[in-house]
């Protein structure tokens, strides 16, 4: 048997989290040491390694205190083992679906445990949506590596996993998935041959992505609880007030049809199931989908005096850093890459690849200052682009600039002034859009939205300024949306149409950051995905006529930083649920010419996109796609964990000195204390009001601590001089020049 390396490094991460730190390890076919340089250089811990390979074993020596060369595949092979003792952890990562008795192998594991030892086994998933879609293409081709490995044995669903263990009188203790959709695996051109309704049906499977398990397991007497492996998946029940009660039906009709069709080499059926179907709307009442679109992604003169030369979106993107054990960050772009706006041909994949997963239309924000306008040229030239056929809307962005994003609230940038002119002047400048034919009517009204009708100085005067000259020139009549920001639920005030909700404003939850443990001191906001979606699926409004807006994920940490909103389990299958819901929604009320939006197509620094990213690929886009035809693979939230603190533990053995053993359980309650002293600083902070604080603790020599404490104390100073200066107006305006000008320095140095 030639066992192999770990083939995701997401398993390779649970594996050795799982592990843990300073552990006596019995590694069973490590191969060429994926994992045991981890455990030996990161987690401290003594490997003896079990492995039949001569090259492997020639890589392993420098990380492993003793290799022991045996054939898992040999009844004898523990015999090799008897003088090695007993082992904190033994580890199998995709070792056991090559062997052809994985069951008695497992039972001979668990006697090299000592007794308060437990396992750590990785197995890959035979249920995933890609083996079922070559088994249903009738085209099972092994390959060198990964989930149809030529060298696999055995093949486990997660049923079988779990008999596995319970076989070898072991309880799994605790469990973690690598998920993959089947688009971005080593089986995704056969999953692309798959009918979309057949699609459909595998998507339905509650663990149709699950890629690879990783388990930790224990025998029965050990004090931790045994966890299901294959958690009790609620019902699925389509709403039938919401949707066609036949469309189940039609759907695994036309999934058998197409694969009938297939199997007897229809090539026009073929060539009608290729990703680039379009969907389309199939009731009267289905909403159309419209996205936010954000056009700063290239640089401009005043992002460049600002901010630095050439300052764009992705420069903060790039910047954003983890603020606590699980936090997806930074969220960094696959399919599109850091991308220019400039460029034409960037802007029409974008509508491609947009229209192909159910989005019916942009809504881009449009930036005007009494005449002066920012951020266009990438809507100018989509305006004057005809293949760049996408129906579209503006939404007006009235609101100041300023640099709060590093914290400078109180410093404008540039100001909506509100001018005598403003109004004529604005919905003059609207024009050329709404003359164009791909922009997007409600009703046969031209449709547009303001972000905070609430800063207009006379928001009634303005609007029946907007519609008399819209109608003198013969656009006709125009519908007008607020959008509900910044506490505002009331758009008829203004005297608007309707009003859109803008997620995550006018939040009404609160937060969750005692929940979680962060690296450093956080003044932001945690919230769960589930709660703020729920709060929107249950909101009702006094005005009749509010359209509806969900966001794929949030978090804002590559702008923010410690003030940042973060929300925990912004998913694609959470966000599938959430905007099939709003979708269902709308649909109950009847309307015909409904819209839903979604937040965003690309705020990438607010966390908030649906393109394609390094952490979940196409996901997003495949999740609103599910939602717009009819699929309902969901009846609630799916995610909803938390990370929990975790407590650091130690091992005192044999093998330490009693010098060792005193310094490491001091350093343990120095540990302890930090943390603690970490969660009260966090715990204490309120938003509004930042202390900055330092923490001293064993790590740091006595130089460092006092040379920490001299920076701690002089940026206080610094901070008090602040404030002072900013409440003197007079001497503000005084040295603001000078404060520019060494930005600027600094930024060029």
């Amino acid at each position: 048997m030639k066992t192999r390396e770990l083939q995701d490094p997401a398993a390779s991460a649970f594996v050795t989290e799982m592990v843990g730190r300073n552990k006596n390890v019995l590694e069973i076919g490590p191969g060429p040491g994926a994992i045991t340089r981890i455990l030996q250089s990161l987690g401290k811990c003594r490997v003896t390694g079990v492995e039949l390979d001569e090259e492997a074993i020639r890589k392993l020596k420098p990380y492993c205190s003793k290799i022991i060369q045996a054939d898992l595949n040999t009844i004898d092979w523990t015999q090799l083992l008897t003088e090695i003792g007993h082992f904190d952890v033994v580890v199998a990562a995709d070792v056991l679906e090559h062997l052809y008795d994985p069951w008695m192998v497992l039972q001979k594991m668990v006697a090299f445990l000592n007794p308060q030892g437990y396992l750590v086994i990785s197995l890959p998933h035979a249920g995933h949506a890609g083996i079922m879609s070559s088994l249903i293409n009738g085209d099972l081709e092994y390959r060198e590596d990964r989930l149809l490995d030529r060298t696999h044995l055995r093949f486990f669903g997660l049923k079988n996993i779990e008999s596995l263990f319970a076989q070898a009188g072991l309880k799994i203790i605790e469990a973690r998935y690598v998920s993959k959709a089947p688009e971005e695996t080593e089986l995704a051109s056969s999953w692309s041959q798959l009918p979309f309704p057949m699609r459909d049906v595998i998507m339905h499977g509650a663990y149709s992505q699950i890629y690879q398990v990783v388990v930790k397991a224990a025998p029965l007497h050990h004090p931790a609880d045994a966890v299901p492996l294959v958690p009790p998946v609620p019902e699925f029940r389509k709403r039938p007030s919401t949707s066609n009660p036949n469309v189940a039906a039609i759907r695994l009709e036309e999934a058998s049809s197409q694969a009938n069709d297939k199997r007897l080499g229809d090539k026009s059926q073929n060539a009608a199931v290729t990703p680039s179907i379009q969907p389309s709307r199939n009731l009267p009442t289905d909403p159309r989908l419209i996205a936010f679109y954000l056009p700063q992604f290239h640089p401009i003169p005043e992002n460049d005096r600002w901010w630095g030369k050439g300052f764009t979106e992705w420069t903060n993107v790039t910047k954003a850093e983890p603020l606590f054990e699980g936090h997806l960050q930074p969220h960094l772009p696959t399919d599109f890459g850091f991308y220019d706006l400039r460029v034409r041909q960037t802007r029409r994949e974008q509508i491609k690849v947009a229209k192909q997963y159910g989005v019916d239309g942009f809504c881009y924000h449009y930036y005007w200052f009494s005449g002066k306008r920012i951020l266009n040229l990438p809507v100018d030239d989509m305006l004057a682009d005809p293949e760049s056929d996408m129906p579209f809307c503006l939404c007006w962005a009235n609101e100041n600039w300023t640099r709060r994003w590093d914290g400078a609230d109180q410093e404008v940038l540039i100001v909506q002034k509100y001018l005598p002119d403003d109004d004529l002047n604005f919905i003059k400048s609207l024009v050329p859009f709404f003359q164009d034919k791909r922009y997007i009517r409600v009703d046969g009204k031209l449709y547009f939205i303001v972000y905070q009708p609430q800063q207009l100085p006379d928001p009634v005067k303005t609007v029946a300024v907007w519609r008399e000259y819209c109608r003198s020139i013969g656009l006709g009549e125009i519908h007008i949306c607020a959008a509900l920001t910044h506490g505002n639920e009331d758009y008829a005030q203004f005297g608007f149409d309707s009003g859109v909700e803008f997620p995550p404003h006018n939040l009404k939850i609160a937060n969750i950051n005692d929940q979680v443990e962060f690296h450093e001191m956080f003044i932001g906001n945690l919230m769960q995905f589930s709660s703020i979606a729920q709060s929107y699926l249950d909101r009702v409004y006094d005005n009749a006529h509010v359209f509806k807006t969900v966001f794929p994920s949030w978090d804002n940490t590559a702008r923010t930083k410690e003030r940042a909103l973060i929300v925990l389990n912004g998913t694609p299958e959470n966000y599938e649920y959430w905007l099939a819901s709003t979708i269902d929604q709308t649909r109950q009320t009847g309307k015909a010419d409904e819209l839903v939006f979604i937040n965003a197509w690309n705020e990438w620094a607010e966390g908030c996109h649906l393109e394609p990213d390094r952490w979940f690929g196409h996901r997003f886009l495949q999740a609103t796609l599910n939602a717009k035809t009819g699929v309902r693979r969901f009846s609630t939230f799916p995610h909803f964990s938390a990370p929990h603190y975790r407590t650091p533990s130690i091992t005192i053995g044999a093998h330490l000195t009693f010098r060792e053993a005193i310094s490491s359980t001091v350093k343990y309650y120095l540990q302890l204390k930090v943390r603690d002293l970490k969660i009260a600083v966090n715990q204490s902070s309120a938003p509004h009001h930042r202390t900055p604080s330092i923490t001293i603790d064993a790590h740091l020599t006595f130089r460092e601590a006092i040379s920490s404490t001299v920076k701690y104390y002089l940026q206080l100073k610094v901070r008090d001089l602040k404030i002072a200066v900013n409440q003197r107006r007079w001497l503000r305006s005084l040295l603001l020049p000078f404060v520019r000008t060494a930005r600027t320095l600094g930024a060029r140095i």
